[in-house]
Order: structure tokens, then C-alpha cells, then sequence
């Protein structure tokens, strides 16, 4: 993984232990050692992912926020009161879902003061423990993913006067446990799944897609279709996933006027100019916009499709007399045949 320019400047580590109801400090050791490491790297990985989403602040006297602006300069190490919260929290969860059959995993909680690209941020996530068989004794064990998966996590991105300008949350599960930025961090969302929903395709739309249409029309109705199609049918956006769904190994049918890697790295810009998360759940009533295609007849005649139909029912295809037809099932467009013909033949 890219590692950027990234200094420590305060870092404390508690296990949090819901079957003890008990935390319990971790000391992070040198910086040659392989625990070390693992954190720092850690940490690098929740300020390089993607995919995270927008909040803000519920309050100016929030706890876990003024435990972390009162050691911006890193005079000493960050005490329990954060991970005593999120014990408080995971234990009122866990008692909610019990019956349910599911559990919190317990695990590490990083709570560190960093600058990362000359960029000073508040880091707050969580490692969890993943359970395996020991290869040497056979024996179920316990510990953390080398190769690193933050559960959870957010940044609180402070300016030169250390006031916070953005705060981004990340959380692996597709759909976020609430209790992790309601209660434990309180935070609001900054923007709702409708406007995400709204503003995402709109931009998508308007921004990156009407410019491909001056190039290739064909390329823009097949891609804008997917589009359309993805907003409608998955329940979530993300943004690397929607790229990888719509984009991912297109071959464009005008690959000197289409380019599909910049048309990528335009659409990963969108949420950070236009204002919208690059992860939410998708509201398809949202949008409002129709699948639409043109197939070419006769140099008279362009069938258009304006959206999607159950084509195996809707239109075939047919060799009659060695002569190609296209057979169309339509009530409305039979009676309407019927009344011109007519008309002509008066």
C-alpha cells in the first residue's frame, strides 16, 4: 500500500474487552518492531481509503471531540476516556443484538494525533480481532489482520488555527453501524441518502456524460443507460464499485474520441468539487431519468426505445422468405397501424 508522508505525533492503543466490560491500555513499542508497524500502517490506511462519508459536528462539547482537540500538540498520550465510551456503546449494542444472533467483535482502538501531507488530523479507528486455527498447535487463536482491514474509523481534518474543517467516516460493513458516529462520536450525517442520490447521477449526468455524447453518440446512450441502470437496481453507491460496474473493460466504439480511463478519473473527482459522498444508499425513486436507445430501421425509419422492457416479449426477430423482419407486440401501435392504413386505403 502507497504510504504518504505520515508522522505519529501522539498515538494510544486500548483492547476493548466486552466480556471483561473492561479496557486496557496498549503500549505501542518501537519503531522497528513489527506491532509498530502494523499500527502506523494501520493508521496510513484510514488516511489514503476511499469511499468514506461526510459529517459534521452535533455539538462543540462533544466528548470524544474535546478529548482530541485538547492534545493537538501530542504533549502526552491520550488517557481511557475515549475507549471507556465505546465500551459503554458496544455493550448497549451488543445487548440489542444478542437476540439476533450476531456480536460486536472485540479489538484495538486507535485514537492518534497525526500530520499527514503537512495535513493535521484527529484519527480515531477500530481493528477488530479475527479468530483462525494456528498452523503450529492446531488450536483456535486470535489476533489482527496483517493484511490490514480497518473496521472503522474517522478523520477530523483540522486547519493551521486547529479548527476542524471536514470530517470523514469509513466503515467496512455496507451498511454503517450507526452507533459508531451517532453515539459513540455524535456526529450527524452532513448530507442524506436522497440528496446523495440526486446530486450523484445529476453530476455524473451533466458533468462527465454529456461531454462524451459531443464525441460518440453511441458510446453515450450505452453508458448512460448503465447508469441509469446501476442507480436503479443496486441498494448502494460507491464509487469504485459504480466505476467497476459501468466502466470497468468497456470498449468504447469510438476508442480514439473516447477515453475511458480519464472518464474514470473524472467521475472519482465529482464528490469532492460537487459535494456529495462517495459512499451512500442508493433512493431510485430519485431518479427520474428514462433508458433510452435508438436502433437504426431503414434510412425512414429509427425504432426508439425510451426505457427498459422485457425485450424476449416485447420484440423478435424473423427470416421470412430469406427477408429479415423485426415482429413488435404492441396493442397501442396495432390499432394505430390499423387507423393509417385505413386512412390510406380510403
Amino acid at each position: 500500500m502507497e504510504e504518504r508522508k505520515l508522522e505519529l505525533v501522539v498515538t494510544s492503543i486500548h483492547k476493548i474487552d466486552l466480556s471483561e466490560n473492561e479496557v486496557s491500555e496498549t503500549e505501542l513499542s518501537n519503531d522497528d518492531t513489527d506491532f509498530y508497524k502494523y499500527i502506523r500502517g494501520s493508521i496510513n490506511e484510514v488516511s489514503l481509503a476511499s469511499g468514506g462519508r461526510k459529517y459534521r459536528l452535533r455539538s462543540d462539547n462533544t466528548e470524544v471531540v474535546n478529548v482530541l482537540l485538547s492534545n493537538l500538540s501530542g504533549g502526552e498520550k491520550f488517557d481511557s476516556t475515549i475507549p471507556k465510551r465505546l465500551l459503554r456503546e458496544e455493550i448497549n449494542v451488543q445487548a440489542k443484538i444478542a437476540r439476533m444472533n450476531r456480536e460486536i467483535n472485540e479489538g484495538l482502538l486507535i485514537v492518534s494525533i497525526i500530520v499527514d501531507n503537512d495535513v493535521k488530523k484527529a484519527v480515531v479507528c477500530k481493528v477488530e480481532d479475527l479468530q483462525f486455527i494456528n498452523k503450529v498447535n492446531l488450536k483456535l487463536d486470535s489476533g489482527y489482520p496483517i493484511k490490514r482491514k480497518i473496521f472503522r474509523s474517522a478523520q477530523f481534518i483540522l486547519d493551521k488555527e486547529n479548527e476542524i474543517t471536514d470530517i470523514i467516516v469509513h466503515d467496512l460493513n455496507s451498511k454503517g453501524a450507526t452507533y459508531w458516529w451517532d453515539d459513540f462520536l455524535e456526529l450527524d450525517e452532513l448530507w442524506d441518502d436522497n440528496y446523495n442520490t440526486k446530486t450523484a447521477f445529476h453530476n455524473i449526468d451533466t458533468k462527465v456524460l454529456s461531454k462524451i455524447k459531443k464525441e460518440s453518440v453511441s458510446d453515450h446512450t450505452y453508458l448512460r443507460n448503465a447508469t441509469i441502470r446501476y442507480f436503479r437496481t443496486s441498494k448502494e453507491f460507491s464509487i469504485e464499485k459504480f466505476i467497476d460496474d459501468c466502466f470497468e473493460g468497456y470498449n468504447p466504439v469510438e476508442p480514439d474520441k473516447v477515453d475511458i480511463e480519464e472518464i474514470k478519473k473524472s467521475i472519482r473527482s465529482l464528490p469532492q468539487k460537487f459535494d456529495f459522498d462517495e459512499r451512500f444508499d442508493l433512493k431510485p425513486a430519485e431518479i427520474t431519468a428514462k433508458i433510452k436507445s435508438t436502433i437504426h430501421l431503414t434510412d425512414e425509419i429509427d425504432l426508439v426505445i425510451k426505457d427498459e422492457i422485457d425485450i424476449e416479449n416485447t420484440i423478435s426477430s424473423e427470416m421470412i422468405a430469406n427477408k429479415k423482419y423485426l415482429r413488435i407486440r404492441s396493442d397501442e401501435g396495432y390499432e394505430a397501424f390499423n387507423r393509417i392504413k385505413k386512412q390510406r386505403n380510403k
